[in-house]
């Protein structure tokens, strides 16, 4: 079984496929998408319940109802019950989604970053571009208004836009500025005031020889920083831009530069809970 959690829930099993929608309510989906933020640990029935009914009016007999909607799950998931037992676990006050039998696209793309970590740079380019391949859209962007998915879903984002930070700079560096301007203008769009973003965008613009844009998206730098943040662009905006001045290449510039220019790599810390550990940036 397959589960999507970047843009809307789907749940793929062979030929079959289930939405959001498809899942018996609004509550018995929900409960299924806390246990896989869970990512394979207990969740309390006290927890199901807070982000169920964050306003108070829970049913009376909350265990019972929970028990209830796990139930349809299963019977809506599954067309095999004994798997269906393996997989939505029941405890003592708790339940548990095994990730045994179920591959889940967070797993993956927090497996391809862990792997880029520790690779070499045309390695890192191709598990970093497999990841955001795989993030395709908001963490459970239906949900868009629960409150208990907004965490989970800054840190994903902020993991999206390392990773796009990343493979514009290592492209960069390789030489080739169509992919890095690309992958910056999507880290742009996730992170709009992303001031290595700009940069980043800058250079590929500047290698590709489009200087009057390079000085647009100069300018905007700098008046989205000071209008919406009240803050000028750092001394390394600038240095870029003196070299950009200078027409010195983009790999010439990232070759030589310190602190948040100089490469860096996306670090996430395995087998945590995405809710329990900060974002890699």
């Amino acid at each position: 079984m397959d589960i999507t959690m970047f843009g809307p829930l789907v749940v793929r099993d062979g030929d079959r496929q289930l939405g959001p929608s498809d899942l018996g309510g609004v509550k018995p989906r929900q409960v299924l998408e806390l246990l896989l933020l869970a990512r394979g640990h207990l969740v309390c029935t006290d927890t199901i319940a807070d982000a169920l009914w964050p306003e108070g009016g829970e049913p009376r007999n909350v265990v019972a109802t929970l028990n209830t909607y796990v139930c349809v799950l299963r019977q809506r998931m599954f067309c095999d019950r004994d798997q269906s037992r393996r997989v939505i676990v029941t405890g003592q006050g708790a339940y548990l989604l095994s990730l045994a039998e179920v591959r889940v696209d967070l797993d993956q793309f927090d497996d391809l970053l862990m792997r880029a970590e520790r690779a070499p740079r045309p390695e890192r380019t191709r598990l970093l571009s497999a990841a955001v391949a795989l993030s395709t859209g908001e963490l459970l962007e239906h949900a868009r208004y629960d409150e208990w998915v907004q965490q989970d879903r800054l840190i994903y984002s902020q993991r999206t836009t390392r990773a796009h930070l990343c493979l514009a700079r290592d492209w960069l560096l390789e030489g080739e500025p169509s992919p890095a301007l690309r992958h910056a203008e999507l880290a742009l769009g996730l992170s709009p005031y992303s001031e290595e973003a700009f940069r980043l965008l800058m250079l590929a613009n500047h290698d590709l020889g489009y200087h009057d844009i390079v000085r647009r998206v100069l300018a905007t730098c700098r008046s989205t920083l000071g209008k919406e943040l009240g803050v000028a662009c750092s001394p390394e905006t600038e240095a870029v831009v003196r070299a950009i001045e200078a027409r010195v290449p983009a790999r010439q510039i990232l070759a030589g530069a310190q602190g948040p220019v100089a490469a860096q790599r996306p670090r996430v810390r395995a087998h945590l809970p995405a809710a329990l550990e900060p974002a890699f940036a």
